[in-house]
């Protein structure tokens, strides 16, 4: 029931890095102003660099949240670690403004009990949900009043901390993850007369503390399709997985404080408040997330090749939400992958090392003047094994995962992001519950 000492310091050395990462800020991203802001991808550092495809994904290394099914395929206990750097380039008609961050990104451990079965598997962890986190202001100049602006700032982070498990049985996988959603978004806007002594600078601040219950579900399905009789070697064995996820849609609970005031600006040209126009506090409401679906199918084993696809949608129109920012239509996302590694077994580290590439392309659920948005991006990855204990047995890998895309409209005055992103996740694997045979 004792990790091994290497397994102690590769983990304690991730989780000491990925603490350090915390000093960055979040990258910026001005249409998370809308809904619950930027959604979180639930897919990792596995996942992303085959172009985020993730329903059909049975691994028996990696855990794979998105499709809680996957955990049947496990077949040693896992801890699982990933960050997230990168930044983004917002073009506007006639400015360009760069932004970059960067922040944890999940950790998650499965149990596996019966690792010589491996029939089932339960997970536990967190992971984000959404992160709002915009700043922008407007100069007008009017004839009677000289300059004046308008400001519009947002941040917080919503957090989804969970139990999952999943069963198998012949080839047939049943899972599902119950979590609790729960943070604080906070948005203020600013209007502002710095050229004008008679007029009154005003703000408004909303803050909304989120929280409830979430849930999915999932199964997949696993067939071997080819295998050569003569050739005992496993990694030519091809294997067939369709899967599918969704969850209904839940209700979460909000308490909303919200207040007007006036302000001035001192000498160092600071904010003062002079007096507060209204106020009102810890007012109750439901924010009602919109329900979900996702399926895929995958040839391979992860021994050798992989290469799927798969694809998700989310009904944002029945999104509702007592702020005035959910104004969202359906999404979609497609999504497009392979992974091979040369030779498993192999002397040679290079050989035994996971190469991953991907394409997505995706419909947002932002609808801003009617236009809707829409994103693509490019994947690749690499799986970087650590120490081999035997056979089919790595310590675990390390995971970097970088994407290059867009989002943006047709429409020429919408903002357009142009975004990097990379993904490091620590994979340690350990098997906690065979029996030793001896001391």
């Amino acid at each position: 029931l004792i990790l091994s000492v290497t397994a102690y310091r590769w983990l304690f050395a991730f989780i000491f890095s990925l603490c350090f990462s915390q000093v960055f800020s979040q990258v910026a991203y001005p249409y998370s102003r809308y809904g619950l802001g930027n959604i979180e991808s639930t897919v990792f550092s596995t996942n992303k660099g085959m172009g985020e495809l993730a329903a059909p994904f049975a691994s028996a290394t990696n855990i794979n949240y998105t499709n809680p099914a996957s955990y049947a395929s496990l077949t040693r206990t896992t801890i699982q670690i990933g960050a997230n750097v990168g930044g983004v380039n917002i073009l506007t008609r006639d400015s360009i403004y760069k932004s970059s961050g960067g922040s944890i990104s999940h950790f998650m451990i499965a149990f596996v009990p019966n690792p010589k079965h491996n029939a089932w598997a339960i997970t536990v962890g967190i992971v984000p949900f959404s992160t709002v986190n915009y700043n922008f202001a407007q100069t007008y100049n009017d004839p009677a009043i000289g300059s004046y602006y308008q400001a519009y700032t947002g941040s917080g982070s919503l957090y989804n901390v969970f139990v999952g498990a999943a069963y198998k049985v012949k080839g047939f996988s049943i899972g599902a993850n119950v979590g609790y959603i729960f943070g604080k978004l906070e948005y203020q806007k600013v209007i502002a007369f710095p050229d004008s002594a008679l007029s009154f600078n005003t703000r408004n601040i909303t803050n909304v503390n989120i929280n409830g219950v979430s849930y999915n579900v999932g199964v997949q399905y696993q067939k071997l399709i080819y295998k050569n009789l003569n050739d005992p070697d496993i990694s030519k064995q091809i294997y067939i997985t369709v899967g599918a996820y969704g969850s209904g849609g839940t209700k979460l609970t909000t308490k909303t404080s919200t207040y007007w005031d006036r302000f001035n600006f001192d000498v160092n040209n600071n904010l003062v408040v002079s007096d507060t126009l209204q106020s009102t506090f810890g007012q109750k409401g439901k924010i009602n997330l919109p329900f979900n679906f996702g399926t895929g199918v995958m040839f391979g084993n992860e021994y050798f090749w992989l290469v799927g696809a798969d694809f998700k949608y989310t009904n944002w129109k029945s999104y509702t939400t007592p702020l005035d920012n959910g104004n969202l239509t359906n999404s979609w996302q497609a999504s497009f992958g392979a992974q091979i590694t040369p030779k498993f077994d192999d002397r040679n580290y290079l050989k035994r090392i996971q190469y991953r590439a991907g394409i997505y392309t995706a419909k947002s659920e932002y609808n801003v003047n009617g236009a809707t948005l829409t994103e693509t991006a490019g994947t690749f990855g690499i799986g970087l094994p650590l120490k081999k204990t035997a056979p089919f047995k790595e310590l675990g890998s390390f995971n970097v995962t970088g994407a290059f895309g867009s989002r943006g409209g047709s429409d020429k005055s919408l903002v357009r992001e142009n975004f990097y992103r990379f993904t490091f996740g620590f994979v340690l694997n350990d098997i906690w519950f065979i029996k030793r045979k001896f001391d």
